[in-house]
C-alpha cells in the first residue's frame, strides 16, 4: 500500500464515485482528473474553469447592485430583510469561489485519498472476500443528484411563478445566482458525504471481520448479510455443525491454545449473498456490504488468527489516515458552508415573522420561498452530521468488540494474540476518529449549537425590527415630544 503503482486497477469504490466526479466536475471542483494514473488538467479543463469563475463573478457584481436589490425588495419595505437576502445570495457566491478554489489547491491531497482509498477497498475486497453491489449504489447515487437538481429546480421554479407572476418583479438574474450557488454546494455536500459513507462501510467491513474471532457468537452476529427479505425455507448449518457434517470430529474451541497444531488447510466456508437480495434497491443494499467467506472460524490457527489482526489494524490505521485527508481536503469549505447557511436560516426564519407579523401578501409569498431553502439547508446539514457522526461510532465501535472477543477467549487464545488485540484496542482509543474544521466538530452538537444561535438572532432581528426607527411618529413618542417641549419652555 505504500508503493504506487503506474496504473492501478479500478476498483469498487471509483466505479461507485463515478456519478459524484461528474457533478463535482461539472460544478468546477473537480478540474483535474479522476486519479493520478490518468492525465492531470489538461487545457480544456483550464478553460472550463476559468469560465465557470466568470459566471460566479458576473453574478457576484450583478447582486451587488444596491439598485437592483432596492428593486426587488420594494413591495417589502424591509431592510433588515433586505440586507440578510442580499448578504445570503453575494456571500454564497463568494463561497463558492472559495470552493472551486479551494478543490483546486488541494487537488494533491484528493489524489492522496482517492488511492488510498482505492487500494484500502482492493484489499478487503480481494484478501477478506467482501462484495458491494456496485450497480445498485450507482443507481441510488444517481437518483440522489437527479433529486437534488429537480428539488433545486423546483423551488426556482416558485420562485418565479410566486414572485415574478404575483408581484411583478423581474428576477433573472435571481434564479441563476441561486442555481450557480446551489450547484456548488450540491456538488461539495455529495462529495464529502460519500467520502464519509464510503469510510464507515470500510469501517463496518473491519468491525465485521473483528466478529468472527467471537467464533461460537459469529452465528448470532451481522458477519454475513443474506437476502433479509426472504423468507428462511432452505436449511442452515450452525458453525459447530459446519464440520460435522463431512464425517470430521467437532472441535472442542476451549482446547485452542498457543501449542495447538495448526491445520493443513483450514476450511472456508463460502456464504454467497443471493442474486436477488444481491442486486435488489433498498436501504439494506445500498448501506451495506456483503462478506462471502469465513477468514477466521474455529479451526483457524493462532498463528493465522494474529495474521489477520495485523491486517485489520493497518486497514483501520489507514481508514483513520482517510478521516485525516477529509479534513484537510473540504473542512475548511464545509464551514464556511455551515456559516452561510445559518445566515440564511436566520433571516428565512425572520421572514416567516414578517408574514405573521403584517399580514401581507408579499411577506407571505417570501416565507413560502424561504421556507423551501430553509428545508433544503437542513436537510444538507442532517446528511452531512447524520453521515459524520455515524462513521465515527463505526469506528470506536471496533474498541468495544476487542473488549469482549477478549473477555470471552482469554483464556484460550495464545499470549501474542492477547497482546495483539490490546495494542489494537489502544491504537484505536488514541487515534482521533472525528471529522472537524479545527474549530469545531460536524456533530450533533453543532446542530443543536446552530439552532439555538438561530432562536438567539431571531429574538435580536425582531427587537430591532420593533423598535421604531428615527423619525417614526407614534402617539406614545408625539406625547413624548409634546412633554419635553412643554418643560423646555417653561425653563
Amino acid at each position: 500500500m505504500n508503493r504506487m503503482p503506474s496504473k492501478p486497477a479500478e476498483s469498487t469504490f471509483c466505479q461507485i464515485m463515478k456519478p459524484i466526479y461528474y457533478v463535482s466536475k461539472l460544478a468546477g471542483l473537480w478540474p483535474q482528473s479522476f486519479t493520478r494514473s490518468t492525465p492531470g488538467v489538461t487545457v480544456l479543463d483550464i478553460v472550463y474553469v476559468m469560465a465557470v469563475y466568470s459566471a460566479f463573478g458576473y453574478c457576484i457584481i450583478v447582486n451587488s447592485s444596491v439598485k437592483l436589490w432596492d428593486y426587488y425588495m420594494n413591495p417589502f419595505e424591509s431592510n433588515i430583510l433586505r440586507y440578510g437576502l442580499q448578504t445570503h445570495l453575494v456571500n454564497g457566491l463568494y463561497l463558492g469561489v472559495i470552493i472551486i478554489t479551494t478543490n483546486i489547491i488541494q487537488y494533491k491531497k484528493k489524489w492522496e485519498y482517492m488511492y488510498l482509498m482505492e487500494s484500502v477497498t482492493q484489499v478487503v475486497e480481494q484478501e477478506f472476500h467482501v462484495k458491494s453491489p456496485v450497480r445498485v449504489v450507482q443507481f441510488f447515487i444517481t437518483t440522489v443528484i437527479a433529486a437534488q437538481n429537480i428539488y433545486l429546480l423546483g423551488i426556482l421554479l416558485g420562485y418565479y411563478i410566486l414572485i415574478e407572476r404575483t408581484l411583478n418583479i423581474t428576477t433573472t438574474y435571481l434564479y441563476a445566482s441561486y442555481y450557480l450557488m446551489n450547484l456548488s454546494t450540491l456538488a461539495l455536500m455529495n462529495e464529502y458525504t460519500y467520502f464519509v459513507v464510503h469510510i464507515r462501510r470500510l469501517m463496518t467491513v473491519v468491525n465485521r471481520l473483528l466478529k468472527q474471532l467471537l467464533l461460537n457468537d459469529a452465528d448470532s452476529s451481522d458477519l454475513i448479510l443474506l437476502d433479509r427479505g426472504r423468507k428462511a425455507k432452505t436449511p442452515t448449518i450452525a458453525y459447530d455443525e459446519i464440520f460435522t457434517v463431512y464425517g470430521q470430529a467437532k472441535k472442542d474451541f476451549g482446547s485452542v491454545g498457543s501449542d495447538a497444531k495448526t491445520p493443513k488447510s483450514p476450511k472456508i466456508t463460502m456464504v454467497a449473498p443471493t442474486s436477488a437480495g444481491f442486486n435488489k434497491f433498498s436501504s439494506t443494499t445500498v448501506l451495506s456490504t456483503y462478506v462471502t467467506k469465513l477468514k477466521i472460524d474455529s479451526q483457524s490457527s493462532m498463528e493465522s488468527i494474529l495474521k489477520t489482526l495485523n491486517r485489520l489494524s493497518t486497514l483501520h490505521f489507514h481508514l483513520c489516515d482517510a478521516i485525516r485527508l477529509v479534513n484537510r481536503i473540504s473542512s475548511l469549505q464545509l464551514m464556511l458552508l455551515f456559516g452561510a447557511m445559518f445566515v440564511f436560516l436566520v433571516f428565512g426564519l425572520f421572514t416567516i415573522y414578517k408574514a405573521f407579523n403584517s399580514g401581507t401578501w408579499a411577506f407571505k409569498i417570501m416565507a413560502i420561498a424561504n421556507g423551501t431553502w430553509i428545508g433544503f439547508y437542513i436537510l444538507v446539514m442532517l446528511t452531512v452530521i447524520t453521515a459524520t457522526t455515524n462513521a465515527q461510532a463505526t469506528g470506536r465501535e471496533a474498541g468495544d468488540i476487542i473488549h469482549q472477543i477478549v473477555r470471552k477467549h482469554q483464556n484460550h487464545f495464545s499470549n501474542d494474540v492477547i497482546e495483539r488485540l490490546s495494542t489494537m484496542s489502544l491504537q484505536i482509543k488514541m487515534r482521533d476518529m472525528s471529522f472537524s474544521c479545527g474549530l469545531f466538530k460536524f456533530d450533533w452538537q453543532l446542530f443543536s449549537s446552530i439552532l439555538s444561535a438561530c432562536a438567539m438572532y431571531l429574538v435580536f432581528l425582531i427587537q430591532f425590527d420593533v423598535t421604531p426607527p428615527v423619525g417614526f411618529t407614534s402617539p406614545n413618542i408625539t406625547a413624548m415630544l409634546d412633554a419635553s417641549n412643554i418643560l423646555s419652555d417653561d425653563l
